[in-house]
């Protein structure tokens, strides 16, 4: 004995299962109500199909125990039938009051969860400004350090730069001052002339590299100052972005519920003058 159900009666089943899954997932409660009951009887063809082959009635004294058909898929059906005739109803009643209030038998759109679905977004948009504001801290943070850690470099090779070329200016300036002084005291030549020149030369030379190196420093301090400031004017337009996203999110959900609201009290309105 075969109890396996026949290709066809398995291809029903899909194809009502299918359609009833399709139609409950529109809008409107009249093609819900017809995908409620097509999916009922998918579901009960199923149940049916899974009792088995047929045999007689499940009735002591009539039938012999082996040849019983199994009663609990029968009794499951009737239960199915007896709900679904319920929820039927029920959907019949809420697409008729639909019908009534606004003209159509389409689900609306829920003000209190479009609520909570705007303040999620709200969160979820003021989360990632503070992952934002955070990332943009931290890159301050190491752009400003990188800066410090250049700047603190070039002071101290100015620092040392300097040292060595007031050593130089001093040997120099000591070297000159013995050649004036031997010069003083034997006559100046030519060859002690030039030796002078070149010893100004290089001071004067020494001394111009010690102001270049004062003038990028100065220009390395004016930078971090302008990093610094152009840092902050960022952070601020970003706080400025922010405040003007929470504050249209804030508009765009006020006049969802007070467009909700005017709906509730016109269909209120409207029920009242249906009532009188």
């Amino acid at each position: 004995m075969n109890d396996s159900p026949s290709l066809t009666l398995v291809l029903l089943i899909g194809v009502l299962v299918a359609v009833g899954v399709v139609l409950l997932l529109e809008r409107s409660l009249s093609r819900v109500l017809l995908g409620f009951i097509v999916m009922s009887n998918g579901v009960n063809l199923m149940i049916l199909a899974m009792a088995g082959t047929m045999g007689g009635p499940p009735v002591l004294w009539f039938t012999e125990p082996q040849d019983m058909t199994d009663p609990l898929p029968q009794a499951m059906i009737l239960t199915a039938i007896v709900i679904t005739l319920g929820v039927t109803a029920f959907l019949l009643a809420m697409a008729y009051r639909s019908w009534q209030l606004e003209g159509n038998d389409e689900v609306q759109d829920d003000a209190e969860d479009l609520r909570i679905v705007q303040g999620e977004g709200r969160r979820t948009l003021r989360r990632r400004f503070v992952r934002e504001r955070r990332r943009l801290k931290a890159d301050i943070r190491r752009q400003r350090a990188e800066l410090q850690a250049t700047i603190a470099a070039a002071d101290a090779q100015e620092l040392a730069e300097q040292a060595r070329i007031k050593a130089e200016i001093a040997r120099a300036q000591a070297e000159l001052a013995r050649y004036e002084a031997e010069a003083e005291e034997s006559g100046m030549d030519e060859q002690s002339q030039e030796t002078m020149r070149r010893l100004s030369d290089r001071a004067e030379t020494m001394t111009a590299q010690v102001q270049e190196l004062r003038g990028r420093i100065r220009l390395g301090r004016r930078r971090l100052r302008e990093h610094r400031r152009a840092d902050r004017a960022a952070e601020r337009e970003l706080w400025r972005e922010l405040r003007r996203r929470v504050r249209a999110q804030r508009r765009q959900a006020g006049q969802t519920m007070r467009a909700e609201r005017e709906r509730l009290a016109r269909a209120e309105d409207s029920d009242l003058q249906g009532s009188d």
